[in-house]
């Protein structure tokens, strides 16, 4: 069992926001940078929108001089303006790629189901080359290992300034959804892993006699499980949760494997980011070799409004000492386009950056739908430049500030379903909260004592945490107690921050953990959405904060004035009323959003 080795406090209130061991500094995304997913057509957009990342930039399409030429004149299009480019390879998408890579051999490396068949990528139906489907090639495969280090070698002949993975799971996700994968590679490497793990004893009782000829799919076979059944009856699966941690680990040596590989080329770290969002289990588990993560995050568009399910993956990326550049689902992608509802994903972009992650210039989205596939849509810079140029103007208020929350929720592997629960009602009820992660033998997270202490309510889930969770809690000078619903919380802290004059107002608190004396940042979202007309109905509201949380930043809440900031608007000094316990100020004709300074 891999022993827990990263201590994440999440929001340590009297130190650092986030401790997180690390031998070398590491290079990160800002709160306040502008990422573009892909690079921009024509490159004006780049300063229409003031963006400081291209995040998922490409390669040279091959080592001819006309392909290489073209990539680094693209890189270096970007990296004038001062843009940080980040090269690009892909684990599934290019099997045309690997076609060419290797035309005689290639379907040795067809990820296969347990019946030997061939499986494909799902999503890539209506993709084809040279009369060859999407397949699933396997990332266990030494020949697709040469492909993926190949297309690492092609960033690197541009000056990139880091590398994201795209579908970077590869066998992991075959096996945890696709029905596989069960080549000759996979066989062998879990018959190794098994060996490792397990002594000579335990593995009897596995019902394995004969490691040194054990062959999983056999084992599956003789036990009247075929393709069909494993697919249905995944998790009830004999071995499954072993065979997946194997792969899981897999894929931590692939795409460590590849980043390393990139960064001796380049000679200096490369900012590491995978097409991920912290939104599962099998999502965190790459965070120790990444900087950030970066992808698709369903906002569920066709529901017409704000949704909630975005703001937990944003503060468990928070809890991680990551961020999330993020970007709708292809399906969201899809409505949007079908819809032409700018509005919508206004409301998206100020979500995300208020709650400390950055959501990716909507420029030139994938979309898509099981009727039509694949397809695009362009966002118009004259719907969303002045939001991003908004961040940009307030990039010093955003950068480097965490959550401010007395209430923790400590997220493990066994309780991620009821933490997210009641993550998804806090932030539905504007109760500031962060989350705390508990680590297990596949992410190397320990709780710090010191951090957890800062709370003055830690919420945990009915299954047991473990050790040394349970030490560090109960050692802890904090109330800890299992979560049971909204009507627990007491009244206090229902109370720490009130919204009135309208309903549908989010807020977040946001602090700088090392600087007392920075700005503490109230963002507001006005989440009064009219799909019909596609804008924000405007607000007149009434904040009022409580004065023992502001206290938590380090600061007295002596606070006779705010600043309001809103995009499209000039700078106000608005008054505020203090109380005995709460300070409070009002805000008329809220739009989509204003971040308050004090």
């Amino acid at each position: 069992m891999v022993k827990p080795t990263l201590y994440l406090g999440c929001v340590l209130f009297l130190s650092a926001a986030v401790c997180v061991s690390s031998e070398t500094s590491r290079p990160f995304i800002h709160a306040g940078d502008v990422v573009f997913m892909y690079s921009a057509n024509p490159p004006s957009l780049y300063d229409d929108y003031q963006c400081t990342v291209s995040g998922w930039g490409g390669r040279s399409q091959s080592r001819e001089e006309q392909a290489v030429k073209s990539f680094q004149a693209r890189v270096e299009e970007a990296q004038r303006r001062g843009i940080r480019y980040c090269g690009s390879v892909d684990f599934l998408v290019d099997f045309g790629g690997f076609i060419d890579f290797r035309p005689d051999s290639f379907t040795s490396a067809i990820s296969r189901d347990l019946d030997g068949n061939p499986l494909r990528v799902p999503w890539l139906w209506d993709h084809t080359h040279k009369g060859q489907p999407a397949y699933w090639f396997c990332t266990n495969n030494p020949e697709y290992q040469q492909y993926l280090r190949d297309q690492a070698e092609r960033a690197c002949l541009a000056p990139i300034d880091g590398l994201h993975i795209d579908d970077y799971s590869g066998s992991s996700a075959c096996s945890a959804y696709n029905g596989g994968c069960f080549c000759p590679y996979c066989l062998e490497g879990f018959r190794d892993y098994l060996r490792d793990q397990f002594s000579a004893e335990r593995l009897k009782e596995m019902g394995i006699y004969d490691i040194a000829r054990f062959d999983y799919a056999e084992f599956l076979r003789e036990k009247g499980w075929n393709a069909e059944r494993y697919k249905k009856e995944h998790h009830a699966c004999p071995l499954i949760g072993e065979f997946q941690k194997f792969q899981n680990r897999q894929m931590i040596k692939r795409i460590t494997d590849v980043f390393e590989h990139a960064e001796k080329l380049r000679g200096k770290p490369l900012v590491r980011s995978i097409n991920s969002s912290a939104s599962g289990n099998r999502e965190l588990i790459p965070f120790p070799v990444i900087d950030y993560f970066c992808g698709e995050v369903g906002h569920h568009a066709a529901a017409k409004q704000a949704p909630m399910e975005p703001i937990f993956v944003y503060k468990m990326v928070e809890a991680l000492g990551r961020r999330q550049t993020a970007t709708a689902s292809g399906q969201d992608w899809a409505w949007i386009k079908a819809n032409d509802k700018p509005g919508l994903v206004r409301m998206w972009i100020a979500q995300t950056y208020a709650f400390g992650s950055v959501f990716m210039a909507p420029h030139n989205q994938w979309c898509y739908t099981s009727e039509l596939g694949t397809h695009w849509w362009r966002g118009k810079a004259e719907d969303f430049a002045y939001l991003y140029q908004f961040v940009r103007q307030h990039h010093l208020l955003l950068d480097d500030r965490i959550s401010l929350a007395d209430i923790a929720l400590i997220h493990s592997r066994e309780n991620h379903g009821a933490i997210r629960d009641a993550a998804l009602r806090m932030a539905v009820a504007n109760i500031p909260f962060a989350i705390v992660v508990a680590g297990n033998d596949e992410l190397p997270v320990a709780i710090d004592p010191h951090g957890i202490s800062g709370f003055a309510h830690v919420f945990v889930g009915d299954k047991p945490l473990g050790e040394p969770h349970d030490s560090v809690l109960k050692s802890a000078s904090v109330h800890t107690s299992q979560w049971h619903g909204f009507d627990q919380l007491p009244d206090t802290v229902k109370r720490e921050v009130q919204i009135d004059g309208a309903d549908r107002i989010c807020v977040s608190l946001r602090y700088h953990p090392q600087h007392p004396d920075a700005p503490i940042v109230c963002h507001l979202l006005n989440q009064n959405y009219d799909a019909e007309k596609d804008t924000i109905l405007p607000k007149d509201v009434k904040i009022t904060i409580s004065k023992r949380l502001l206290q938590k930043t380090g600061r007295e809440p002596t606070i006779t004035e705010v600043i309001l900031h809103q995009p499209k608007a000039e700078s106000v000094g608005l008054p505020v009323t203090q109380a005995e316990e709460s300070i409070s100020f009002e805000v008329n004709e809220l739009g989509l959003w204003a971040i308050v300074e004090f």
